[in-house]
């Protein structure tokens, strides 16, 4: 009794130190949880800095192309610019010094109050020095102006009362042959016009036809702007841009343009009369559109309050009402979009785009748009705009950047069918090995463990011999294991045969004997 009590004792110990868990996991589920983390760790981080290195080097191909399609952009609106500024500086340079030219030569030679022996100037300046229009106007309103030669070539006019000058000769006889009802119509015009051919071979005026309109040249704005200028140092002053009342005139020809002007004072610093030159916008747009370099570029050329006089476009400067137009109002979507937001840069209240002057070309980048300003630094000042969409300069780096992003997502699904197709086998493979190396050795002690606990080991009586387990704390675990329950299952059969030679009653002997059967099944 008291050998049962001790062993009661021990196996009431055993409980209190080791109590089984409710769940738990075998051996191969283990090892696919640990396999699939560690899989997947490894895969996934270099996956992931395989995409961001590609990903980063696509970029970087890409913002390389941008900034050199921007270097490049900036290069060639800054020449198309600085072409325009050229030509309209070259333009207004060769009308300043023709100017100064007809004024030395009028000032030196010329009897101004003489209409055939100004006229006789104009001729020469003409054939001699390629000038297309040039007139004269007095503060009496006596005005002569010529253009080119040929048929209606000259335009006169003179005060209704005007008698002609003798040393004028045939040229002031123009109203010789007057009908009385022309001679009416100068009386209610207060004005007699006339048009006359103009032969610069024979050197002959004549042909001439009476004009039933009005005009007083010293009411025009051209006039009045150059009469206020000072005496002691009278120049070339540009009107604002006007549509010419003679239609196609002009020094570049078009029914729009400027007038260049120059006042002729005498000694006492009275006006005696302003010379003038049209020069017209027309073929402005043939020189803008040459300057051109990309597909769908514009520019324009606008006065510094922003009237149009010169467009890249097919659209006219001259809008329904027969004014010029506002680049803010332009039908070119590009034209209106850019002149607004350049004037949105004004101070409030402020129509003056000269104020945005940087004494260079402004680069702005909006709205999907490259484009630059330019100002003209001597009069007339006008505003040079010159631009073109991104996609002129960034186009072929946009669809590479899309084959490279579609190049970049086939790729990155190739990575991941290879990656996953080496995770499944990765994972498959360690569970095989994890099965036939860990498992069913596991197994087969766990079982034999479980007969041994009944005193049953019929399980470790059949089992095949073989060998250690290839992993070494396993194949030691094994070897004592198995030399362990050899001995148990032998003190156990030492212990049956002892107890079986003891005089026992009825039911001990039964049980001695059943248990000496077990035992000798080993």
């Amino acid at each position: 009794m008291t050998g049962q009590s001790e062993s009661l004792g021990r196996e009431s110990s055993t409980r209190n130190k080791f109590r089984g868990r409710s769940c738990s996991l075998p051996v191969l589920a283990v090892v696919f949880i640990q396999t699939f983390i560690v899989a997947s760790l490894v895969l996934v981080i270099p996956l992931v800095i395989a995409f961001q290195s590609m990903n980063s080097a696509n970029n970087l191909s890409v913002n390389t192309g941008r900034n050199v399609a921007n270097s490049l952009a900036l290069k060639i609106q800054t020449i198309e610019g600085s072409l325009t500024l050229n030509n309209l500086n070259n333009l207004i340079n060769q009308v300043n010094s023709d100017t100064k030219s007809v004024f030395t030569s009028l000032s030196a030679y010329v009897n101004k109050t003489n209409m055939w022996s100004t006229f006789q100037n104009f001729a020469y300046t003409m054939k001699y020095k390629g000038a297309l229009n040039m007139y004269y106007g007095t503060t009496d309103n006596r005005f002569v102006y010529v253009h080119g030669t040929g048929k209606l070539a000259i335009w006169v006019t003179v005060p209704a009362n005007y008698v002609p000058d003798p040393a004028c000769g045939s040229f002031c006889q123009f109203s010789a042959n007057y009908t009385p009802e022309q001679w009416k119509w100068v009386a209610i015009r207060d004005s007699n016009s006339v048009y006359g051919d103009w032969n610069q071979d024979t050197w002959v005026a004549d042909g001439w036809q009476f004009a039933n309109f009005s005009f007083k040249c010293s009411g025009r704005p051209w006039f009045k702007k150059a009469a206020a200028q000072n005496p002691n140092n009278p120049t070339v002053l540009y009107t604002d841009p006007y549509l010419f009342a003679g239609g196609d005139v002009g020094e570049t020809g078009g029914a729009a343009g400027i007038t260049a002007t120059i006042p002729f004072f005498d000694g006492n610093g009275t006006l005696q009369g302003v010379y003038g030159t049209d020069i017209g916008f027309t073929d402005m747009h043939a020189m803008l559109v040459s300057f051109l370099q990309t597909p769908n570029a514009f520019m324009y050329v606008m006065t510094r309050t922003g009237s149009l006089i010169g467009v890249s476009s097919n659209e006219s400067i001259i809008d329904t009402s027969g004014n010029l137009k506002f680049a803010n109002a332009s039908s070119t979507a590009n034209i209106q979009y850019t002149a607004t937001y350049l004037q949105s840069l004004l101070p409030p209240g402020m129509n003056d785009y000269t104020l945005l002057d940087t004494n260079g070309p402004s680069n702005f980048d909006k709205n999907g748009l490259y484009f630059q300003m330019k100002i003209m630094q001597q009069e007339p000042r006008y505003v040079i705009i010159n631009g073109a969409p991104k996609s002129d300069y960034t186009g072929n780096i946009d669809s590479v950047l899309q084959q490279l992003e579609d190049t970049l997502a086939n790729d990155v699904k190739q990575i991941i069918g290879i990656a996953v197709g080496v995770f499944v086998a990765m994972v498959f493979v360690s569970c095989v090995l994890t099965y036939f190396t860990v498992t069913i050795p596991l197994a087969m002690i766990t079982k034999i463990m479980i007969q041994a606990t009944s005193f049953d080991f019929s399980a470790f009586k059949q089992m095949e011999a073989k060998n250690a387990n290839i992993i070494t704390e396993l194949g030691t675990m094994e070897e004592v294991f198995y030399k362990m329950i050899e001995k148990f299952a032998a003190c156990i059969k030492a212990n049956r045969e002892l107890s079986g030679a003891l005089p026992t009653t009825g039911s001990a002997r039964n049980t001695t004997g059943t248990d000496v059967r077990k035992t000798n099944q080993l």
